[in-house]
């Protein structure tokens, strides 16, 4: 998600899976957020091809709002929840390809309940996305082996922005309703809510199926960044 009020000079911005879906809705109406938007990239400000050749990624936006001392606010989540729930919407968004709207709750409710199954095409997606990479990434990453599920949106390691914007204002996802007190939002219902249990039984399932040595070097370092992080606090 990406906020900016530019009267107010301030930026909220964090990477999917962070809780963010009511906090952007209610940002939407709100006068002076005029600038709100989800995952994706922008071309706000003007940034597009005559800057970059491309659509400017938030990140880029966020660096350049900062050089122009703009407030920076990031929403940051315990990576191991946010990575489980950023599969969960992977694997949904793999399914929703294949079954049709009115099938869909059906088949999902089969696959999360079936823990062998579930398994098995976590081991298979994992497979079918390997990809050598490079040695500047094994380094910067901890990954050893890549997989393009690592580089998605919304379980890509990103927590290296809280150092390289050491100023930024941290808010956990946890802390997000009192956050939305303190900027005038009443309380609202939450957005884009998981059921628990699909939750647990894809958490189970990622740490019996036979990548989960792979995972946990993968999320090591973000693990450490977030602790740093919630010390700072």
């Amino acid at each position: 998600m990406l906020a900016i009020h530019d009267k107010e000079k301030r930026v909220i911005f964090s990477k999917g899976k962070t809780g963010t879906t009511t906090l952007q809705n209610a940002l939407e109406g709100i006068n002076g957020w005029d600038k709100v938007m989800g995952e994706g990239d922008t071309t706000w400000y003007g940034i597009g091809a005559e800057e970059f050749g491309r659509k400017a990624r938030q990140e880029e936006i966020v660096a350049m709002l900062s050089a122009l001392d703009y407030d920076l606010l990031f929403v940051i989540r315990k990576p191991w929840a946010r990575y489980v729930s950023g599969w969960k919407e992977m694997l949904q968004d793999y399914i929703s390809a294949l079954i049709p709207e009115d099938e869909f709750t059906e088949f999902w409710d089969k696959l999360i309940t079936d823990p062998e199954q579930l398994i098995k095409y976590i081991d298979r997606l994992f497979y079918l996305t390997q990809f050598v990479c490079s040695e500047e990434q094994a380094v910067e990453h901890n990954w050893g082996r890549g997989f393009t599920l690592h580089t998605n949106y919304h379980t890509c390691n990103w927590l290296y922005m809280c150092n390289q914007f050491p100023n930024a204002t941290i808010i956990k996802t946890e802390n997000l309703t009192s956050f939305m007190r303190r900027i005038g939002i009443g309380p609202r219902v939450r957005s884009n809510v998981s059921k628990q249990s699909d939750i647990d039984a894809l958490e189970t399932a990622l740490k019996e199926c036979n990548h989960y040595y792979l995972i946990e070097k993968f999320l090591y370092p973000e693990q450490r960044k977030y602790d740093n992080i919630c010390q700072r606090l």
